[in-house]
């Protein structure tokens, strides 16, 4: 009865299928994904045929643009598949011949939508068998979900690379051998053929992968943004997972995968435009970090003539962008053309600067001398915060390179309604943090003032005297609030398996977006002051080099991840001390 009612309700769409698909007019707005109403073949069916012809009835239409990485099947078949919707009905075809006495998995995720644009809640798996029998194992576990990826709605798929003498036998490898052995490779080449079997995760990074048999497994998970199942290092981060699995029936391990950006090609320098009559602005091919750039005396230059060469003395990231700005303190010649030029530069992955793309020609115009005085280009925090913490200092940048000497007479902290002085600290050539002597009070109210001075001239007596009135003018920098008090949290707790490298807890509030990282002390032990209460994603991890984010190993060379583990949707902390054995029970162990 249900295939037959399947069939039914599919010729009844099919009457409609010319029609423009436009969501319904009028009612509530629809926010409710589509689900998956009936299948056919059965899940778990056997002794199917050859060929592939799957049909699914959702509750709703869906869009009929359905992505490459919307549905995927493993293993591998050699053509594409075809994809068409008629209303609610979507089916699923392909010029392939499917291997004989082969589980298959197929699995729909998030990529498909209705006509309002929700996507499927949860990836779908069917499972089926051109033999008699199903392939009965499976893996789960979790992977890392950014919050660009969340963004994007673009969850990663998690791939099972096939290691071993098994690879030689089978067909979808052919094409994707080394041409310099005789046979195919027993290591996978991550980076150039497709996984044996793939899924994707759901928006919060967890997966089920079933229809697996018995072998010896390379597990990679990436961000498969043009939907080709192949990993492709220089646009799709990616990460590897802490060891090769020997999947057999009493494999029970969880997998836990952070991802990163793979993209090992060097900076670039993009464009230079003058900006000022001793400023300049780089764009490079990611974003540089700016001590790299003082480094090295003499790093970044410009040269007339191979001859007259002018050094840049400062080095500041340009307001509210990613470039970066340098300043000559000698103004380079007018309506001359100059060779830009720097030696050195990295980015936050340690990255370098190609030295074939490091430079640029740029013709200096005259500009007229700025006399104007510099003027406050953004803040940190900006105006309007309410949940700034009592430690957090203010940041200030300018519009042009600016001289600390006297700059701290011109500014005034008021704090609750009392005036006082300000702890000044150069950060770079244009940028300053602000601060007092203790930190902010909680229940707080807090404003930066400049004070500059207004010259008035008073209409002239009877004798023709003209007096001059100086007084003093106050204008907001910043103005926010901190905290309350009720509204602090801390954390504290001990991670775990920590043998090795000390490792790093991580915390990002879903309130404020803010991320919190610190490294743990000796046997995994922390504690985290000055939290706001409310809800956070937690994830610990090692990582040598950095604290910033795990450790997820490399594509080329081929390098494990060196373990992750975010065992909780959503973390709650509420005010005063909360400790983390208390609010998840026992924590998975790092390697």
């Amino acid at each position: 009865m249900l295939v037959r009612k399947f069939i039914f309700l599919g010729c009844i769409v099919s009457l409609f299928s010319c029609a423009t698909q436009v969501p319904p007019e009028g009612g509530p707005e629809d926010k409710l994904p589509p689900r998956i109403a009936a299948i056919a073949p059965a899940p778990n069916s056997i002794n199917q045929e050859p060929k592939l012809n799957v049909k699914i009835l959702f509750d709703e239409w869906i869009n009929a643009t359905i992505p490459k990485s919307a549905i995927t099947i493993s293993p591998p078949i050699e053509k594409k598949m075809i994809f068409e919707v008629n209303g609610e009905e979507l089916l699923i075809s392909s010029r392939s011949v499917l291997d004989s006495n082969t589980t298959y998995t197929l699995t729909v995720a998030s990529g498909i939508k209705d006509l309002r644009g929700n996507s499927v809640a949860k990836p779908f798996e069917l499972i089926f068998s051109t033999g008699s029998y199903i392939d009965s194992l499976s893996v789960s576990g979790r992977v890392m979900v950014s919050t660009e990826m969340l963004k994007k709605k673009q969850y990663p798929s998690i791939g099972l690379f096939l290691i071993g003498k098994e690879r030689e036998g089978k067909k979808y490898l052919q094409k994707y051998k080394d041409t310099t052995l005789t046979g195919v490779d027993s290591l996978p080449r991550l980076s150039k053929e497709p996984p044996l079997f793939i899924t994707q995760a759901d928006s919060n990074g967890w997966f089920s992968l079933g229809g697996l048999h018995a072998g010896r497994y390379r597990v990679v998970s990436f961000v498969d943004v043009n939907g080709n199942r192949r990993i492709e290092p220089s646009v799709e981060w990616a990460g590897v997972y802490e060891r090769d699995i020997e999947l057999t029936e009493t494999f029970k391990d969880s997998l836990w995968i952070a991802l990163a950006d793979q993209d090992t090609s060097l900076l670039e320098l993009q464009q230079i435009t003058q900006v000022g009559k001793n400023l300049l602005q780089a764009k490079f091919s990611r974003f540089v970090h700016l001590d790299s750039f003082l480094q090295k005396k003499h790093n970044c230059f410009l040269t007339k003539n191979k001859v007259d060469t002018l050094f840049a003395e400062g080095a500041f990231k340009a307001p509210r962008q990613n470039d970066v700005q340098l300043y000559f303190e000698k103004a380079p010649s007018p309506d001359s053309l100059y060779e830009f030029k720097c030696l050195y530069a990295v980015d936050s992955l340690a990255r370098s600067l190609d030295t074939l793309r490091n430079s640029l020609e740029l013709k200096w115009d005259a500009k007229l001398s700025d006399t104007l005085a510099p003027v406050v280009a953004e803040t940190v925090p900006v105006t309007g915060s309410k949940l700034v913490f009592p430690n957090e200092k203010i940041e200030v940048a300018f519009n042009k390179p600016v001289s600390g000497d006297t700059l701290a007479s011109f500014l005034k902290l008021v704090i609750n309604g009392d005036t006082g002085d300000v702890v000044l600290k150069r950060k770079d050539t244009v940028r300053f943090e602000i601060s007092t002597a203790s930190p902010w009070p909680t229940d707080g109210k807090v404003e930066l003032l400049n004070i500059s001075q207004d010259t008035v001239v008073k209409p002239a007596d009877s004798t023709g005297y003209r007096d001059t009135v100086i007084t003093p003018k106050f204008t907001t920098v910043v103005k926010f609030e901190t905290v309350p008090k009720l509204k602090i949290a801390s954390l504290e707790g001990k991670i775990p398996g920590t043998k090795r490298t000390l490792p790093v807890v991580r915390l990002r509030s879903l309130e404020t977006g803010k991320v919190l990282n610190i490294r743990t002390g000796p046997r995994g032990v922390f504690s985290i002051d000055n939290l706001l209460e409310g809800n956070y994603i937690l994830d610990y991890y090692y990582n040598e080099s950095t604290i910033s984010n795990p450790d997820a190993g490399s594509l080329s060379p081929a390098k494990f991840g060196a373990g992750w583990r975010s065992p909780s949707d959503t973390l709650i902390l509420l005010n005063g001390k909360n400790k983390l054995d208390s609010l998840i029970q026992k924590l998975p162990s790092l390697p």
